[in-house]
């Protein structure tokens, strides 16, 4: 257990916990925790047959979709290092020598990799000690988080009232938003996906979940 990453051993529980709890609310769909489980484990299997492997950089871009934060884990489960990138920034992917490019976009290709894809590895992989998220932002400067997704899942505890609804309108692809998914995830909360709209606004307002 100390050699894994507490993160996402917990994430896993949750996920296969969970059941018949709503998971996520999406443009009119549901999923339950189970189908989540079920989803990010085929996400994991495309990855892994697509060639990435520990220590390699994933590019994800996607608006606020369920399988934007499941192409997290899955690449994470991978032992691969995690950039969200916000539209089209060819040149961040080139200055951050980035190895797959993920998309959760209509009409983009899940997986584009900018590397020749390596050997198969039939074996498992082991879970990494810990999980590396980057955020890109405007311009060039990075947000990276490591211990705090860890800290996160070792403080985060389910809602003794019983699960709650969490609204998010801030996106994924910021920290704010990452983290308020992750944490309600962990606490068995179902996270209601907002769309968010061409102008993103001050995202500090965005925020219009409980983190308590």
């Amino acid at each position: 257990m100390g050699e894994s990453s507490v993160f996402l051993t917990r994430i896993l529980d949750v996920l296969l916990d969970g059941g018949d709890q709503i998971a996520f609310a999406h443009r009119g769909r549901s999923m339950t925790y189970r189908e989540t489980f079920d989803t990010l484990r085929r996400l994991h299997a495309t990855l892994k047959t697509e060639g990435i492997v520990p220590g390699q950089l994933v590019a994800i871009g996607g608006g606020n979709t369920p399988e934007t934060i499941l192409l997290q884990f899955a690449s994470q489960l991978l032992g691969a290092r995690v950039v969200h990138v916000d539209g089209p920034r060819t040149d961040l992917l080139e200055l951050l020598e980035v190895d797959h490019v993920l998309s959760t976009e209509p009409g983009d290709p899940l997986v584009t990799s900018r590397v020749a894809r390596g050997p198969r590895r039939e074996e498992d992989t082991a879970l990494p000690r810990t999980v590396e998220t980057m955020f890109s932002g405007d311009g060039t400067n990075l947000v990276c988080y490591r211990d705090l997704y860890e800290e996160m899942a070792r403080t985060t505890t389910p809602d003794p009232d019983g699960p709650q609804r969490v609204l998010l309108i801030a996106p994924l692809s910021h920290p704010i938003g990452n983290r308020l998914t992750c944490k309600a995830l962990l606490a068995g909360k179902t996270v209601v996906l907002h769309e968010r709209a061409n102008d993103s606004g001050t995202l500090a307002t965005a925020q219009l979940a409980n983190e308590a």
